[in-house]
């Protein structure tokens, strides 16, 4: 311990005197704690950085519950190390309550015609600009394909507003893990399609925060 006046005494070796500086009025700051300091506010920020972020992370959910009470949400196929994004995307059962990276959107890039997928840093993009075109992952960008307008619920390709993002007309499938597991869980189709009366309650979406619960929600039917 450092006690006033220590530093009055005959130091005995220049590695003293250095190991000393910070405790004897030095005006000069130790290196290891301009360091320590930098790692101290550089982990700080980045924790703000993390913070902000998430609260931006939100589903891309099916504005109707269509055949599934516990609504769909868009997802990429797998889960967790077996998500695969070089598959086209569907909507699947939102996974409350359970690990959901593959089905976070960043809500902050909406305003700018992206439905940027924040864990893999790429963006929702049609295959084409045909009905039926299938809804892929593609870097994010300025492409034709991935730019789109969300507006009175419908999320439209911006290039060719006609066009919009809708789940298949096909009932719901369980999925692998839904027929393995007492969640249940089920998904459909996903493409592009005529805006249109027909399918409007396929075609309607809703930006929403996951629930913070532990564990799936359980079939409500069953």
């Amino acid at each position: 311990m450092w006690y006033p006046g220590q530093c009055k005494r005959k130091r005995k070796s220049e590695q003293e005197f250095i190991g000393r500086r910070a405790g004897c009025g030095s005006r000069h700051s130790s290196p290891v704690i301009l360091v320590l300091l930098a790692l101290i506010i550089s982990g700080s920020v980045s924790e703000n950085v993390r913070a902000q972020d998430q609260t931006n992370e939100v589903f891309l959910k099916a504005f109707y519950p269509l055949d599934e009470p516990r609504f769909h949400c868009v997802d990429i196929p797998g889960h967790r190390q077996r998500v695969n994004v070089e598959r086209p995307l569907s909507v699947h059962t939102c996974k409350e309550g359970i690990w959901h990276r593959d089905e976070i959107f960043d809500l902050s890039g909406v305003a700018d015609g992206l439905l940027r997928m924040p864990e893999y840093d790429l963006c929702l993009a049609a295959e084409a600009r045909d009905t039926g075109a299938k809804i892929v992952l593609k870097p994010c960008g300025n492409s034709e394909l991935g730019k789109w307008n969300y507006e009175n619920y419908r999320i439209k390709l911006s290039g060719h507003p006609d066009m919009c993002l809708t789940i298949g007309p096909d009932a719901s499938e369980l999925t692998p893990g839904g027929r393995r597991l007492p969640s249940r869980h089920t998904a459909r189709s996903l493409a592009l399609d005529n805006c249109s009366d027909q399918a409007l309650e396929r075609q309607l979406w809703r930006f929403e925060k996951p629930q913070k619960r532990e564990g799936s929600i359980l079939p409500f039917n069953e």
